[in-house]
């Protein structure tokens, strides 16, 4: 009987900013070399934290995680169960600590952890979905169990092959041999799934930007946190910058626990800024508060960020009223604007495509592509009559939307075939100069840990469906899809968002969620 390791992103272990160690130089040391997944010197590290703070509850945690993605179950296991002794109400200690007893397959002691976990925070997601895997794991196992001991008891052997399928334990169809005893439970999700526990960065809109920064906070990233708000950040309160990030380090790092909700989200656009007002659920393991809140947020040239942050009637626009004309985005996406009258008017939706359409279908008649524009006349900052034809514009002219996309699915299928023929320069290359990598981290440090995880596997295969491309203007696109990604060490499968930006005659990824 054989078996595979099922992976899902809820099923990972999850990493969240604890109390915080005195020692931040070794901590930050730490969280490095786990994001490079160098474990032996995560392990270092925080070691010499421990030395200095040995209930350091976020220290432990971590050594805990370094120790299971390195493949030391036993250690990992030691750690867990230690800090969960000690800090009984750390629901992701339980959650980790049950992830680890299914893959030393102790499914009874899972269900156990698992339920503590779930007990302590019901809203704990990955906990919720690690319980149900082992409940169906434990029901497969009873079912293959039945269908040995009754020859046949097909209906018993049924249900367990289903079962296996589904969990994704691909296990033989034929029954074990008469005399060869209990067969092997089937393996539950792989605990050391790489960046899982980092949240997906996207600044890309205001709307990004709030559930990023609220998911930020949720995980008490500090680091990621912070980096939302932009160097022209003004505290409240007439408070320093250093002493609000002081603040802000203690508050959002010190509980055991965040969660941040968010609902009736109004977005307000004048020209390069954005008013974003909404409802705030604030819960930690000590607190809990709602409020309507306001962030003013800036679009700078890599993203979104918090200029000004307060009371839904203490921020305001720094810009002048008449510098743009004004737009509104409620929760349900619908675009209000200013019209003639004065009164605010509702439009459908509309995409970026779909008005570029409109654009060129009401755009004058051209005569063998010279423009009817009057002379000297700009378009996007050519004259009509002399831009040139290598131009992001002139080249979406020569090209239909569906050329466009097709040139976006080759980019990414090359990309896929790069990454599964371990290809590292070719792969790289499908990244733009302009990449962001999410976590707040560098490029060159990005750079540096795909060059490790393309090139150390022994073989790599990676599958893209379900494709879905939109473009967003001349030059930018975006694209969804699902992503099968099977190595001889790890296997998972996710929905992914990347952003595309046409550049030297070809579309390279600038954004990855």
């Amino acid at each position: 009987m054989t078996t595979k390791i099922k992976t899902t992103a809820a099923t990972a272990l999850i990493v969240s900013a604890l109390a915080g160690g005195v020692a931040h130089a070794d901590m930050d040391t730490a969280r490095q070399a786990l994001s490079n997944n160098d474990f032996p010197a995560a392990v270092e590290a925080l070691d010499e934290v421990l030395a200095q703070s040995p209930n350091d509850a976020e220290a432990r945690f971590l050594k805990g995680l370094a120790l299971a993605r390195s493949g030391d179950t036993g250690g990992a296991l030691d750690v867990f169960n230690a800090l969960v002794k000690n800090n009984p109400d750390m629901a992701e200690a339980w959650n980790n600590l049950g992830v680890l007893r299914a893959r030393d397959n102790d499914l009874a002691g899972a269900q156990t952890a698992l339920e503590k976990a779930v007990e302590i925070n019901p809203e704990h997601g990955p906990a919720q979905e690690n319980l149900g895997d082992i409940y169906v794991a434990m029901a497969q196992t009873a079912y293959s169990r039945a269908g040995e001991l009754e020859s046949d008891n097909a209906i018993a052997r049924a249900k367990s092959q289903q079962l296996a399928e589904f969990i994704g334990g691909g296990m033989s169809s034929a029954p074990a041999a008469a005399g060869q005893g209990t067969s092997t439970p089937p393996a539950v999700p792989n605990v050391t799934r790489g960046a899982q526990a980092q949240v997906a960065v996207d600044t890309s809109t205001p709307q990004a930007t709030l559930q990023t920064w609220a998911k930020l906070w949720s995980a008490q990233d500090v680091r990621g946190y912070l980096s939302m708000y932009g160097d022209a950040f003004v505290p409240s309160d007439g408070m320093s910058r250093s002493a609000w990030a002081a603040q802000r380090r203690d508050r959002v790092g010190s509980p055991a626990r965040i969660d941040i909700g968010l609902s009736n989200t109004r977005i307000d656009r004048r020209g390069e800024q954005a008013l974003v007002t909404f409802t705030q659920r604030y819960e930690s393991n000590t607190y809990q508060d709602e409020e309507r809140k306001a962030l003013l947020m800036g679009e700078m040239a890599d993203g979104w960020q918090i200029l000004r942050e307060g009371g839904a009637d203490e921020v305001a626009f720094t810009v002048a009223e008449n510098a743009a004309p004004a737009q509104t985005e409620s929760v349900d996406s619908r675009i209000v604007a200013d019209d003639a009258s004065g009164e605010l008017a509702d439009t459908p939706p509309a995409d970026a495509e779909a008005m570029q359409a409109r654009a060129q279908s009401e755009a004058p008649p051209t005569d063998e592509g010279a423009s009817q524009q009057p002379a000297g006349q700009t378009v996007a900052g050519q004259t009509a009559n002399n831009a040139p034809a290598g131009s992001a514009p002139a080249q979406m002219q020569a090209e239909s939307q569906a050329q466009a996309r097709e040139a976006v699915e080759r980019a990414l299928q090359d990309w896929a075939a790069a990454w599964a023929a371990q290809d590292v320069g070719r792969y790289l290359n499908a990244y733009s100069d302009n990449y962001k990598p999410r976590g707040g981290v560098s490029l060159s440090d990005w750079v540096r840990g795909r060059r490790q995880s393309v090139s150390s596997p022994a073989w790599i295969k990676v599958e893209i469906s379900d494709l879905q491309v939109s473009l967003l203007g001349d030059d930018r696109a975006q694209a969804n899809f699902n992503q099968h990604y099977h190595s001889n060490t790890y296997e998972d499968r996710e929905r992914k968002r990347v952003t595309l930006v046409r550049e030297d005659g070809g579309w390279r990824i600038v954004r990855e969620s």
